[in-house]
C-alpha cells in the first residue's frame, strides 16, 4: 500500500477483493440511479447512499459523475458484447445465430431493466459521454462483418446494417420497458414468462423475416 510522509495512505481506487466487490456495488448502484434519476439529477451522494457507502470513498474508485456514468455504460457493452460472441461462437448457421443473438439479447434486457432504463435516458438526454461512438463503431463493423458475407452467399436480403441494428435496439428497448403496456393489452405483465416468450418471439420474428431467413 502507498502512503504518504507521516504514514498516511496516499488517495487512490482500493485494490482487492474487497475493493473489487465495492466497486461491483457502486456500478450496481449506479444503474439503479441513472435510470431512475438520469445523469443530471444524480448526485455522487445519491449513488454513495444507495451503495451504502461513504461519499469520500466512492471518489477512490471514481473521480466523477461522468466517469462513473461512462464505467457504468462500458459495463453494459461489454457483458452484451461477450453474451454477442458467446453466441457466434457456437454455430455457423446464420438463421440460428440470428434467433438465438437476439433472443439472449432480449433476455439480458429482460433481467436487467435498469440497464434498458437507462439507455432511454442516455437517448433523451444525449448524455453519452464520448462512448457511444466508439460502441457504434465497434458494433456496425460487427454486423457488416457478419451481414455482407451471407449477403453475397444469397442468405439474407440486402440489408443497411445501421438501420438494422437501430430497429433491433429499439424493439428490445421499448418491450423490455413497456410492462405496464403488457399490464393493460394482455392482463400479464413481462414477469409472467408467457408473456415475456411471447414478446421475445416476436421481436425475434420480425428480425429474422427483415433479414429474409424466414
Amino acid at each position: 500500500m502507498k502512503r504518504a510522509a507521516g504514514g498516511r495512505r496516499r488517495p487512490g481506487r482500493p485494490a482487492g477483493s474487497t475493493g473489487d466487490q465495492t466497486r461491483a456495488r457502486v456500478l450496481a448502484a449506479a444503474v439503479e440511479t441513472f435510470a431512475q434519476q438520469g445523469l443530471a439529477g444524480t448526485s455522487m451522494r445519491d449513488v454513495s447512499r444507495r451503495a451504502r457507502i461513504r461519499v469520500s470513498s466512492l471518489y477512490h474508485y471514481f473521480p466523477s459523475k461522468e466517469a462513473l456514468f461512462q464505467a457504468v455504460q462500458e459495463r453494459a457493452q461489454s457483458e452484451i458484447r461477450e453474451l454477442i460472441l458467446t453466441v457466434v461462437g457456437q454455430t455457423a448457421d446464420f438463421r440460428t445465430v440470428t434467433r438465438e443473438a437476439i433472443g439472449r439479447l432480449f433476455d439480458f434486457f429482460l433481467a436487467n431493466r435498469d440497464y434498458a432504463k437507462l439507455s432511454y435516458r442516455a437517448c433523451l438526454e444525449g448524455t453519452g459521454l464520448g462512448t457511444d461512438q466508439r460502441v457504434l463503431e465497434r458494433w456496425l463493423g460487427f454486423l457488416e462483418g457478419t451481414l455482407r458475407p451471407a449477403e453475397q452467399r444469397g442468405d439474407v436480403k440486402d440489408v443497411d446494417p445501421a438501420l438494422f441494428m437501430a430497429t433491433i435496439d429499439a424493439l428490445v428497448h421499448w418491450h423490455v420497458v413497456n410492462d405496464a403496456f403488457y399490464q393493460r393489452l394482455l392482463g400479464k405483465g413481462l414477469d409472467d414468462p408467457e408473456t415475456a416468450a411471447r414478446a421475445r418471439e416476436h421481436v425475434i420474428t420480425v428480425a429474422v423475416r427483415t433479414l429474409g431467413v424466414e
